[in-house]
């Protein structure tokens, strides 16, 4: 996984290059250039997120909440290829560019990411891999946002995107 080549993007994450996932913490100490990831939310008809949590093994948050899918965009892929290889990979579920909606694009200059964000509306609680994840449970984005506040361990982009998708839900 250190080893996986992703496309090394500027600014206006235009790819200029590309970088090893190892060599992230360099990226950030010389401040030369972004790195992408797609994430997913499932959620279901009474609004609830299908949240993971991450294993005790990851070097990320772990045992913390994570998103329903997400990973790295591999060199060559796009964001929507990334989102989609990682559904089948991490939960189980095969999906297309038509199952999932657009919800936002995030650039973070302190972790030096452009993320993009889905949503995948379903009611089908998915089979995760056992290798990613120890357990899953559906909830609402306030009862995740507020389960973070309250010390329980996440990815931290984790709590405000749920805000923003709070928000994508509310007008959606």
């Amino acid at each position: 996984m250190d080893d996986e080549l992703l496309d090394l993007v500027n600014s206006y994450d235009e790819v200029t290059g590309t970088i090893n996932r190892k060599d992230y913490k360099q990226l950030l100490a010389n401040n030369s250039g972004y790195i992408r990831a797609s994430e997913l939310f499932i959620v279901n008809d009474q609004g609830e997120i299908w949240t993971p949590i991450r294993t005790a093994d990851k070097t990320i948050a772990p045992n913390g909440y994570d998103y329903s899918a997400a990973g790295h965009v591999e060199s060559g892929d796009d964001y929507m290829d990334t989102i989609i290889r990682e559904t089948e990979e991490e939960i189980n579920l095969q999906i297309n560019r038509d199952d999932i909606e657009f919800v936002a694009k995030l650039k973070s200059t302190s972790t030096k990411y452009f993320r993009t964000v889905y949503l995948l509306r379903t009611n089908k609680t998915p089979a995760y891999n056992k290798h990613d994840f120890t357990s899953a449970e559906w909830l609402s984005p306030s009862a995740l946002i507020e389960n973070i506040m309250n010390g329980h361990n996440a990815k931290s982009s984790l709590i405000s995107t749920a805000g923003i998708l709070q928000t994508y839900l509310a007008g959606n």
